[in-house]
Formats: C-alpha cells, structure tokens, sequence
C-alpha cells in the first residue's frame, strides 16, 4: 500500500488517522479480526509506517490514553519546584481526569474492550508502568537530594494507582464521569487509611 501523497502539516497527523481510523476497524469488525495490514491500507499508509509509530495492536486501541500521559508529564515538569510531591502527583492526575476523553474515542474503546476485557487490564498495567518511570524521573530531577527516592516511587506508584483504578473503573462500568471515579477513588483510600493504619505503623 503506497504512502498517502497528502502533504501534512501537523507531524502528529498521520499517526492520529492511524489510530482513528484502527479504531472504526475495532468497532466495525471487532478487535481480534482486525488486522495490521488492514488498519494500513484504511489509514492509507504503509505497514511499517503503522509499526513506526505503534508497536502493537494495543497500542493502537488506547493511544489516546498514552498521549493525555505524555503531556502530564510534561505538566509535573512545569509545576512550582517547592510543591510537595504528592501534591503535585495528585493535582496533575486529578487534572487529567477533569480533561477526560474525547467522547467519540471513549464509546470506541468501550465497545472494543467490552468483548476483549482482558485489554484493558493488559494496557493499564503496561501503561501505567512506562507513566510511573517518566513522572519518577520528573520528580527525582525537581526535588534533587531534598525527597528521598523511596518516597517518590511509593507515592508515584500510589497516586498511579488511584488513577488507574478509576480509569478501569470508567472505561468498563461505563460511568459518566472520570473525574468522578478518580475523586470517589481517592476517598475511599484517604477514609481507609485514616480509619485502618492508625497506630498501626512498625517504624521507630
């Protein structure tokens, strides 16, 4: 399948009519039976360009996901260098989930992981993982020798984990907000933890 001879401006555009046009294929014909080398000639673009920019299937489904990622953490770099850490992980998840998704890609993924439910584990997992490496990496450059690196790592992987439940939480119980989700999330946790942990603690 030739290139697209269209001249484009935006960089990015190629790789967003790949993932648009993957996911009509997902909706249209279903998840397993869709194929690479049909996600290329709809996109109009070649087999190895559609792997240049996603190494799997899976990354195709839920790119929308890992670009919101991307720009947050560009974000955690922008925020005030004397924020505490956890302040800042939560201001800026709490952020993401208030921007949301665009609705056409969110009825999309719903419907895709639906009758593939094991994905949308599979991506969170795998996701979150290369998201908790970039925002650590933030913070251990903002804070330097000042926060120890345990502390940034447990609290990047709790706050992450908040997120990623609620995200879990939105994309398969089809629920109409994912602020929500992330705020109800929270609470539960921040109740538990008042109510479970104290006294409880084995440090000197």
């Amino acid at each position: 399948m030739p290139e697209t001879s269209i001249r484009e401006r935006d960089p990015n555009a190629k790789r967003v009519r790949i993932a648009d046009e993957a996911l009509r294929l997902f909706q249209a014909q279903g998840y397993t039976e869709t194929t690479i080398d049909q996600i290329a000639s709809a996109a109009r673009v070649g087999r190895r360009t559609v792997f240049h920019h996603f190494p799997t299937k899976e990354a195709v489904l839920f790119d929308h996901l890992v670009v919101r990622r991307e720009t947050a953490t560009q974000r955690l770099r922008e925020r005030p260098t004397g924020e505490a850490p956890l302040t800042s992980l939560h201001l800026l998840l709490r952020e993401l989930a208030e921007q949301g998704y665009e609705r056409r890609l969110v009825e999309q993924i719903r419907a895709v992981v639906a009758t593939e439910p094991q994905l949308a584990a599979e991506q969170f997992s795998t996701g979150s993982r290369e998201f908790e490496t970039s925002l650590v990496a933030a913070l251990e450059n903002r804070c330097g020798d000042t926060v120890p690196t345990l502390e940034i790592r447990a609290l990047t992987k709790m706050v992450l984990g908040w997120f990623s439940t609620a995200a879990q939480i939105y994309f398969t119980e089809e629920r109409p907000s994912l602020l929500e989700c992330f705020d109800d999330v929270v609470a539960s946790c921040a109740r538990a933890s008042a109510r479970d942990l104290r006294g409880s603690s084995t440090g000197p």
